[in-house]
């Protein structure tokens, strides 16, 4: 089984954690052999393989060969190719639409050309980044107002372990595949951010400043833990 080491003057004892979609990084004291540490992966591979299928199949629910979840909602992919309208993605009610030459005749992303496909993957890539930032910069703004805070900038990351984060010089940083999921959930974060401009830790405080602006923060935070990674 492969994995990635993390030595840590910090660790006490060993752990493991899967990073999405499929990274096991093990981290282990500063003192701990390379025996050792192989050691106990071998002794937690049941547990490694149960918790790669649990990320897989959270992670089919917001994509998988056949459709794509947009806040919240499921589209099918369609593949099409009219020359009348523009090359690119774009959505209906029902359906995700990849209009580009070739596609037309494919059913989904696995029978596609190498190069057909590489291309759909990354323009999917890029239309998801320009959704979420088009939402995230207003809908952060419009939070901020409301919350009476300001920020000093606004980043979309693709983070492997958080869903956003603020810095001490009030930098905001959100991750962009939040635009899979529904407005609620994202506004949670949003707010969990802002707070932090006020409350630089997670005190009662802290907690009281999020639960005035999302009472229902709770069963939102619960909702992002099950979605395998966490943030602060």
């Amino acid at each position: 089984m492969h994995y990635d080491t993390r030595l840590s003057t910090r660790a006490s004892r060993i752990s493991i954690k899967i990073e999405p979609p499929d990274k096991v990084v093990v981290v282990a004291p500063r003192k701990a052999s390379a025996k050792t540490i192989k050691r106990f992966v071998e002794s937690q591979a049941d547990w490694i393989k149960a918790q790669l299928i649990k990320v897989k199949q959270k992670q089919l629910l917001i994509e998988s060969e056949s459709q794509v979840m947009i806040f919240g909602k499921n589209y099918q992919k369609k593949y099409q190719f009219n020359p009348e309208l523009p090359i690119g993605i774009f959505t209906n009610q029902l359906s995700i639409i990849f209009n580009f030459p070739g596609a037309d005749s494919q059913q989904n992303l696995t029978t596609v050309n190498r190069t057909l496909n590489k291309t759909l993957t990354k323009e999917l890539e890029i239309f998801l980044k320009k959704t979420a930032r088009s939402y995230l910069q207003k809908q952060t703004k419009i939070l901020a107002d409301k919350m009476q805070v300001s920020y000093h900038s606004l980043t979309l990351r693709n983070q492997k372990t958080r869903w956003g984060s603020c810095s001490s010089n009030g930098n905001l940083s959100l991750n962009w595949r939040l635009v899979h999921y529904p407005s609620q959930i994202i506004d949670y974060v949003i707010i969990h951010e802002l707070a932090h401009l006020t409350h630089h830790n997670h005190s009662k405080k802290f907690w009281q400043c999020v639960a005035q602006h999302d009472p229902e923060f709770k069963l939102h935070r619960n909702y992002l833990k099950k979605h395998g990674v966490s943030f602060s």
